[in-house]
Parts: C-alpha cells; sequence; structure tokens
C-alpha cells in the first residue's frame, strides 16, 4: 500500500502465508480462519466476564486499567518466553501509536456505552463496523468491496440485529459512545493491515496493549480513582476478561494478516453469537427463538463472505 512496504512484504510472505505477488496461498487462509475462531471465541466470551466484573462494583476506568495491565503483561511474558523481541523500526511507530490509541478509545467508549444502554443496543451499535471497515478499506485499495461482498456485510448485519435485538429502548448518549466505539475498531482494522504485512502479531499486541496500559494507569492514579476488585467474582470477571483480550488480540491481527481488514471484519460477525452462547453458559442468560433464527443468517452471511466466488484475488485487486 505504501512504499514503505515494498521490502517488507516478500520478506514476510512466508511467515504469513502471503505469496510474493500479495495472494493469500490456502493454507494461510485455513490459518487465518482459525485465528479469527479463537478471536471470536475469546472476544466472545469476555462481555460475560465484563459482567461479573460490573456486577461485583468495580466502574468502566478500573477495569480498563486492569484490562490493560494484565494483557499487557501476558503478551509481554509471552513474548520474553519466545524470546521475541518487540523493537521496531521507527517507521512503524506512527502507525503502532495510532493504532493503540483507537484501541484505547474503542474499549473505553463500549465499556461506557453499556452504562448508558442495554448490552444489546451497545453491541448492536457497536458491530456496525465492517460497514465502515469495507468502504475504507475499498477507498484505500487494500480490498475490492464488490456487491457480493456488500450483500455479505449486509446480510451478517441483519443476522446481529435478530440475535441482538429486543431490547430498543434508546438513549442516544450510549448510541453515540457505541457508535464512537464502532468507528474506533473500524479505523483500527484499516491501521493495522499495512502493519500486520510488516511485523508478527506479537510485536503488534504489544504496542496495542502496551500504550492503553500506561495511558490507563497514568490517568487512573491521577484522578485516584483505581477499585481494586473486593470479591472474588470480581477479580475472576477483571483476570477473565484481560485475558480473553489479550489472548483474541494477538490472533486478530494474525488473522487480518492473511485474510485482510474487509474479509476479517465481516467473519468476525460471529463474535455476538458467541457472546449469547456465554452469556448462556455464563451467566445462565436464555437464547429466545429469534435470536438463534438471528445466528442462522449470520453464518449465511459468512459462508456468503468466504465462498470462493465471493473472494477477490489480491493481485487483482493491486491489478
Amino acid at each position: 500500500m505504501s512504499s514503505d512496504q515494498g521490502g517488507v512484504q516478500s520478506s514476510n510472505a512466508s511467515a504469513s502465508g502471503v505469496s510474493a505477488s500479495g495472494s493469500p496461498k490456502p493454507a494461510g487462509d485455513l490459518v487465518g480462519y482459525a485465528l479469527l475462531g479463537v478471536t471470536g471465541l475469546f472476544f466472545g466470551t469476555a462481555p460475560s466476564f465484563a459482567k461479573m466484573a460490573f456486577d461485583g462494583g468495580i466502574d468502566a476506568v478500573s477495569l480498563q486499567t486492569f484490562r490493560f495491565i494484565i494483557a499487557f503483561a501476558t503478551v509481554f511474558a509471552t513474548a520474553q518466553v519466545l524470546r521475541h523481541s518487540p523493537i521496531v523500526d521507527r517507521r512503524h511507530l506512527p502507525g503502532l501509536i495510532l493504532l493503540a490509541l483507537c484501541t484505547a478509545t474503542a474499549s473505553y467508549c463500549y465499556m461506557t456505552a453499556v452504562k448508558h444502554v442495554s448490552v444489546a443496543v451497545a453491541s448492536l451499535t457497536f458491530f456496525t463496523f465492517p460497514l465502515i471497515v469495507g468502504p475504507l478499506s475499498h477507498l484505500l485499495g487494500m480490498d475490492r468491496l464488490n456487491p457480493r461482498k456488500l450483500i455479505a456485510i449486509i446480510v451478517a448485519f441483519a443476522g446481529i440485529c435478530l440475535v441482538l435485538g429486543g431490547d430498543l429502548d434508546v438513549n442516544w448518549t450510549g448510541v453515540a459512545l457505541a457508535f464512537t466505539a464502532s468507528s474506533a475498531v473500524a479505523a483500527s482494522f484499516v491501521v493495522s493491515r499495512p502493519l500486520t504485512q510488516a511485523l508478527p502479531s506479537l510485536t503488534i499486541t504489544t504496542y496495542a496493549t502496551g500504550i492503553p496500559c500506561a495511558l490507563y494507569l497514568l490517568f487512573g492514579l491521577a484522578q485516584s480513582s483505581i477499585m481494586l476488585p473486593e470479591t472474588m467474582a470480581t477479580g475472576i470477571g477483571v483476570v477473565g476478561n484481560s485475558l480473553c483480550y489479550a489472548v483474541g488480540s494477538v490472533c486478530l491481527y494474525g488473522s487480518i494478516a492473511r485474510l485482510g481488514a474487509l474479509r476479517a471484519a465481516v467473519l468476525i460477525n460471529i463474535e455476538p453469537l458467541i457472546s449469547v452462547a456465554a452469556a448462556f453458559l455464563i451467566l445462565g442468560q436464555l437464547i429466545a427463538p429469534l435470536q438463534m433464527g438471528g445466528g442462522v443468517i449470520v453464518i449465511l452471511g459468512i459462508l456468503l463472505m468466504t465462498s470462493e466466488r465471493g473472494l477477490d484475488r489480491q493481485g487483482r485487486t493491486s491489478g
């Protein structure tokens, strides 16, 4: 996409499952789908742990602070065990900083939105980000938004409407916060794509968690507003939410490197389905028949997006 990626693309081709011409290899696609499945599993489970933490009385800033501290510590420790150096070339720092700011913004706004509107309304608004990623990727020449992909996005989003619909008591402050989070996530997908072609996902996640960790820690200490978990359930919620975020983030950036920002954004629509299932298993929340029907529609959208006819080769996109 940019001239300063020229020598990096081919050198990382074998590691990312991408050929020298930029076309994803079949094996790379399979790894990308597997990583995205793990991402959906962990990200989809995270809200149930967050609910446990909030029920225990912790506030949004404290949860974010602990979330990024634990996530960064986990990622950094993993890097040390694997003897992976997070040092990067100076030219990648602006992109990493921008990605970290998008991550910090999305995380805080999404969590705060839940305080103003129901989880269903916040999630429904938040998961409009594939509709933002598609046009952005198309305009930047990263992924071609053909009619089939556009239909896949609309179908998947319609399924989410059924999965998460039901409580439509709208507070516009909460909706605005959720949409801000959605926009920040869409920007992070686009910003991370060139980074994933040049840097390992573990390196990207180190910066994407480390910078927000420092920001939230400094803000919390300055405001003297960091609350410690007071119960076992609250602690489990905080730690579980943080670990889910750490694992999900590493896998997400790895999947974007192999599948592209647009395909990853659409396929991650499976995450709300996992959230519903996790809420049932962990919190005992029932799944209505309407939600089950929405799940089927989401799967149809995913199948439409991943069918061979719907996937443009990167070589044709760049040409």
